[in-house]
């Protein structure tokens, strides 16, 4: 009887000494088996008669308590970092149909290359379009037509026949825009100069500024990794060799810088 005494309290000597050094080293709480220790306690606790083997009986249920605590410290701890279990991963999809495994296929695939079939009507339509086409020749003369209407020119005496400006007031916007340009102390946008709020002004400032451009007093310079084009307004008051820079300015472009200038 007392060599079988010995073993029992070897038994619960393991299960505390197990609990402990998992505690002590942080070691995984899911290595001790609580169920079947406590299925050992359940069948040693009759056995003990004495106070000391209470104690250490108790001392054991103790420690598992611990290692409890420890599980679901762990859980949560995995839980709020989105941890997810392989095994648990393993055990669900095994439990799963052949639908719910496609139908969670489908939600969470987002490839990064797709590729769409070509079939027969889509073949047919695109025939069709073609076919409905005028001849690239008829469309480039269209082109070439439209081309030179947009880029034809106006004069002073233009815009005077069309009423846009009159003679008094070409001189007066253009005697007022080279004050303006003296008392810039640094380059200025061209957009940023010539913009305003109404389409007509953007139009008559942008014309006047190209005046005293091909005149010679006002250079610019073109930033081609910015793609800005500046007004140098050093060069204001000091005639210079004229030169000639295109820029286009239409409706488009002024609600684009518009927008920009407001943004």
């Amino acid at each position: 009887m007392p060599q079988r005494k010995d073993e029992y309290y070897e038994e619960l000597a393991k299960i505390i000494n197990l609990c402990q050094s998992i505690r002590t080293k942080g070691e995984d709480p899911f290595l001790i088996d609580i169920p079947q220790k406590l299925q050992l306690l359940r069948k040693l606790l009759p056995k003990w008669k004495l106070i000391e083997e209470l104690l250490m009986d108790a001392e054991a249920m103790k420690e598992l308590s611990l290692m409890v605590k420890l599980q679901s410290d762990w859980i949560k701890r995995k839980a709020s970092g989105l941890f997810i279990d392989p095994f648990l991963i393993r055990a669900k999809i095994s439990l799963m149909g052949k639908k719910e495994l496609a139908s969670a296929f489908l939600s969470s695939w987002h490839p990064i290359v797709s590729l769409e079939q070509l079939t027969s009507k889509k073949l047919e339509e695109a025939l069709d379009y073609w076919r409905a086409l005028i001849p690239l020749s008829q469309r480039l003369k269209e082109l070439e037509e439209v081309r030179k209407i947009e880029e034809s020119t106006l004069s002073i005496s233009d815009l005077m026949k069309l009423k846009f400006l009159s003679d008094r007031t070409f001189e007066e916007e253009l005697l007022r825009m080279k004050e303006e340009l003296k008392n810039l102390k640094e380059p200025i946008d061209y957009w940023k100069f010539v913009v305003k709020e109404d389409y007509e002004s953007t139009i008559l400032r942008a014309y006047i500024l190209s005046f005293i451009i091909s005149e010679g007093y006002v250079d610019l310079m073109f930033n081609p990794i910015e793609e800005r084009i500046l007004i140098l307004p050093s060069s204001a008051s000091k005639k210079k060799t004229p030169r000639s820079f295109p820029i286009a300015v239409n409706y488009e472009k002024w609600m684009e810088k518009k927008n920009e200038r407001r943004g």
